[in-house]
């Protein structure tokens, strides 16, 4: 008896199945993944305020990797994206949980960043003034020191140049600066210009009252600050950073008690702190463009 005839082929074709049959399925579960991540990203996108949107695309247009801080990176135990937004844009502040506590943590770093700059600032009026006081006891001004004071107060460093008897800074109801204020001026200016402060110019009349027709303590005492102005900015001093010039008359003596005496006949220069002059600019906002070049 014979046996069945053998069918050839199946072997070849099962064959076939297993080799290709499967692949469709690692493709899906890919597609299926990636799928999953984009849904997953479009959540947190649309989960995330403006502020960190923004932030976050902030930092993919970063062209370099040498405009990212080190040790952002996982693997370094930074912060990864939001650590190198955060470099070059505001720190975000979280509006959930523990917000409160990072913006007093914040606060405190400004505090800090500004005490160190209040602190740097008075080192370097504290180095003018030395540097002033060495010129008046053996340097350029030795010979003048008895018609300056030189002190500093809340506003910054002020300079003060008096008349004394016998060494008038004006010549009597002048605005034209003497040639013993002109050489003042011209030391001052060479320290001024090592500082990028703003400046406030000030004259005081003494307490002798100008009868110079509608002329008065007023207008002398503002005309002998716009001089000196004019002389310190021929002298190399930008226009831009005088802020004000005043005239203040009589009504600021430097020795009340007495106020015929000649050294109530003042100019004071003051070189402003940092937050005064900001303060000042913010109320005249037309102080920061530079002024015209003064008339000869």
């Amino acid at each position: 008896m014979s046996s069945p005839p053998r069918r050839r082929g199946g072997g070849k074709r099962a064959a076939h199945d297993d080799s290709h049959g499967g692949q469709w399925k690692i493709a899906y579960a890919d597609f299926v993944t990636a799928m999953m991540a984009f849904f997953l990203l479009m959540w947190l996108v649309s989960s995330a305020t403006e502020t960190q949107r923004a932030v976050i695309a902030k930092y993919f247009t970063t062209t370099s990797i040498f405009d990212l801080p080190k040790g952002n990176g996982v693997l370094d135990g930074g912060k990864a994206v939001m650590a190198g937004a955060e470099a070059k844009t505001e720190r975000l502040m979280p509006s959930g949980k523990g917000g409160g506590q990072q913006a007093k943590d914040t606060a405190k770093d400004d505090d800090k960043a500004s005490a160190a700059a209040a602190r740097e600032e008075r080192q370097r009026f504290e180095a003018l003034k030395a540097e002033l006081e060495k010129m008046m006891h053996d340097g350029e001004l030795k010979d003048l020191a008895n018609n300056l004071t030189i002190d500093l107060t809340n506003d910054g460093l002020r300079i003060q140049i008096f008349d004394r008897d016998g060494e008038a800074m004006f010549n009597s109801g002048d605005a034209e600066p003497t040639p013993r204020l002109a050489r003042i001026l011209d030391v001052i200016d060479e320290v001024l210009l090592t500082v990028k402060n703003g400046v406030i110019v000030a004259g005081h009349t003494d307490g002798q009252v100008l009868k110079r027709g509608a002329y008065s303590n007023w207008e002398l005492s503002s005309d002998r600050a716009n001089g000196v102005r004019r002389r310190l900015e021929s002298g190399g001093l930008a226009p831009g950073r005088v802020l004000r010039v005043e005239g203040l008359a009589a009504t600021d003596p430097l020795l009340p008690l007495t106020p015929l005496d000649p050294r109530n006949r003042r100019i004071a220069i003051t070189v402003l702190r940092g937050d005064v002059e900001a303060r000042l600019r913010k109320q005249d906002p037309t102080s920061a463009e530079p002024r015209p070049e003064a008339p000869p």
